[in-house]
């Protein structure tokens, strides 16, 4: 029996979410239906996809069809909303990210989807079906480079001109989204810097708008706090022609190094402490041996084709529900990544050093006053 799968919500990524079950690129799962309130955008998908059942309104749509798994792909504020109810009428749910705007709203969801654990619930972290990150999580926490000492993380390569966030809509502005570049287009690289190498306990921030007429960040810069002195340089912006995508994980006895989707590996005859300690003149010296690790060519023909890596977590939450896998990233690990985003946010507001997880209920009352001010700079009631 094929998974029967409605996606709410057609836009940019629902719409590819769509074609490829459409299309049968999701073993062992079928389109059954699609919603969205918007007449277009089901129009555009018909047309080019051909006939599909559809609705505007998905908890008619809920009440109607029958179906096994929901994918939700709509604006940031509805996620929230819509993956609570669909899980109310027991329904396996796949969120885009962000799970939600708010940690305070994550951890809710999260509460409901805790009363349902026969339910596949999981969010669309598509960066981790990755075999270049997959191996660096592991060699950090298996040891293999030793105690972390640094890490270096620049994220420029999310180009986005003056015409892309004049297409209106919800895009750039805090009562569309909750923010900017940073819960748009970097919440994936938060969300894959605390799966390698753990949540961080504080961060300074400071946020900027460079080059473009809009009410939100594009250019994010924050140091990352973790124990035992260890510090992260987050640097992030969508303004920078051809930019860089950059990881660097330093550790006593090795090196991560992942750019331009592969990773170089350095691992050291001995960690540091014992050549400081073993040097008894000049520098110091270590050798070292190099590892190379990127895409294998299925995965890149995959990724050529239908967006690989949001596929790839499609059919693992296809093959969860089958009982055949275990999920990459369930729904629950929707609310670090968020949770920084939030402290993120809250530092660069208030330019002052900020704890990670934040006050939930603080963040918001804070979130709702810069939307009111934001609404009244641009005339909208």
């Amino acid at each position: 029996m094929k998974v029967k799968v409605a996606v709410i919500g057609v836009g940019r990524m629902g719409t590819i979410h769509a074609r490829n079950l459409k299309l049968g690129h999701i073993k062992g799962a079928t389109l059954a239906c699609i919603c969205d309130i918007k007449e277009e955008a089901i129009s555009k998908f018909t047309k080019k996809y051909g006939k599909i059942t559809s609705y505007d309104n998905y908890k008619q749509m809920l009440d109607n069809e029958s179906i096994d798994a929901v994918i939700v792909s709509t604006e940031h504020y509805f996620h929230g909303d819509i993956v609570k109810y669909c899980i109310g009428k027991g329904k396996h749910v796949l969120s885009e990210k962000p799970m939600t705007v708010t940690a305070e709203e994550a951890r809710s969801v999260i509460e409901e989807a805790n009363k349902h654990p026969e339910l596949t619930l999981a969010v669309m972290w598509n960066q981790r079906t990755n075999t270049v990150h997959k191996r660096a999580r592991d060699l950090v926490r298996d040891g293999k480079i030793g105690k972390i000492k640094r890490i270096n993380y620049i994220v420029a390569d999310w180009y986005r001109s003056q015409a892309y966030y004049n297409q209106g809509g919800w895009r750039a502005c805090l009562w569309g989204e909750g923010g900017g570049t940073l819960i748009n287009q970097c919440v994936h690289q938060l969300d894959l810097l605390q799966w390698i190498v753990g949540l961080p306990k504080a961060v300074e921030a400071k946020m900027f708008t460079k080059g473009r007429n809009i009410t939100v960040e594009n250019d994010v810069i924050a140091l990352f706090e973790y124990p035992e002195d260890v510090y992260c340089s987050f640097s992030a912006n969508t303004h920078e022609l051809r930019g860089a995508n950059r990881l660097e994980i330093s550790g006593e006895k090795g090196r991560i190094v992942i750019e331009n989707r592969r990773m170089k590996v350095y691992t050291f005859k001995k960690c540091e402490s014992e050549v400081n300690s073993e040097t008894k003149s000049g520098y110091g010296f270590v050798t070292r041996k190099t590892r190379r690790c990127g895409y294998n060519i299925r995965f890149a023909l995959r990724l050529a084709r239908d967006f690989g890596e949001q596929a790839a977590i499609i059919r693992n939450f296809v093959n969860t529900i089958k009982g055949t896998e275990s999920l990459i990233s369930p729904l629950w690990e929707g609310l670090p990544a968020v949770e920084m985003v939030n402290a993120i946010y809250l530092s660069a507001w208030e330019n002052r050093k900020t704890e990670i997880p934040v006050d939930g209920v603080y963040y918001e009352k804070i979130l709702k006053e810069k939307i009111a001010q934001e609404k009244d700079y641009l005339g909208i009631k």
